[in-house]
C-alpha cells in the first residue's frame, strides 16, 4: 500500500501523465495472488482517496482489475521477459483505460487528475468532443502507464534471486524459474 501511495503521490505532484499507482497492488498480486492484490488495490484506493481527494475513490474497479490481470499475468508466466511483460501491460491499459474512461467521463465530466486532464483538455482545444477527448486520454496515458508499470514489476521479479522466489511459487512462476 505504501508503494502506492508514496509512488502515486510522486507522480500526482508531478503532474505527470502516467500514474504509477498501482505497483503494490501488481507486486502482491503476483507474490501473494489476486486476492490479495484486491485488498492492498482497495486499501490503498482508500486512502488515496482520503488523502488526495474523495475522486479517487471512484477509480476502485480499477485497482480490481490490475490486481485480476497482474494475477492472470503471473499464473501465464507473462513476466518471463520484457516483451511479455509490455504485451500484458498493454492489455491491462487498454482494458483499464476504458474503464477508467467511463468513471472519468461519467462522473467528473473528464476532470481528475493532473496529467490525464491535461491530456484531454489539450485534445479539446485541438476540436475533439468531451467523450472522445476524455476516451482518448484515459486509454492513451492508461496504455503507457500499465505498460510501463508491468515491464517495471517484470524487471524486479527476474532479478530476484531464485531462493527468494522460491518462497514465492506464483512469482516464481510468473518469471518462468
Amino acid at each position: 500500500m505504501a508503494i502506492n501511495l508514496v509512488i502515486g503521490r510522486i507522480v500526482a505532484e508531478l503532474a505527470l501523465p502516467v500514474y504509477l499507482d498501482t505497483l503494490g497492488t501488481m507486486l502482491v498480486a503476483i507474490l501473494a495472488g489476486w486476492r490479495g492484490g484486491l485488498l492492498v488495490g482497495s486499501i490503498s484506493q482508500l486512502l488515496a482517496g482520503m488523502l488526495s481527494g474523495y475522486q479517487w475513490i471512484a477509480f476502485m474497479p480499477i485497482q480490481w482489475l490490475i490486481a485480476l490481470l497482474a494475477g492472470g499475468a503471473a499464473q501465464g508466466k507473462g513476466f518471463a521477459g520484457a516483451w511479455r511483460s509490455g504485451a500484458w501491460g498493454a492489455l491491462c491499459g487498454l482494458l483499464c483505460g476504458a474503464c477508467s474512461a467511463a468513471i472519468s467521463y461519467l462522473l467528473f465530466r473528464g476532470v481528475t487528475a493532473g496529467g490525464v486532464t491535461a491530456v484531454g483538455a489539450l485534445l479539446r482545444s485541438l476540436g475533439a468532443s468531451l467523450p472522445v477527448a476524455v476516451t482518448a486520454a484515459s486509454i492513451s496515458t492508461d496504455l503507457l502507464d500499465k505498460t510501463a508499470a508491468f515491464v517495471l514489476v517484470g524487471f524486479l521479479l527476474r532479478a530476484l534471486p531464485r531462493r527468494i522466489l522460491g518462497r514465492f511459487p506464483l512469482a516464481a512462476r510468473a518469471v518462468d524459474r
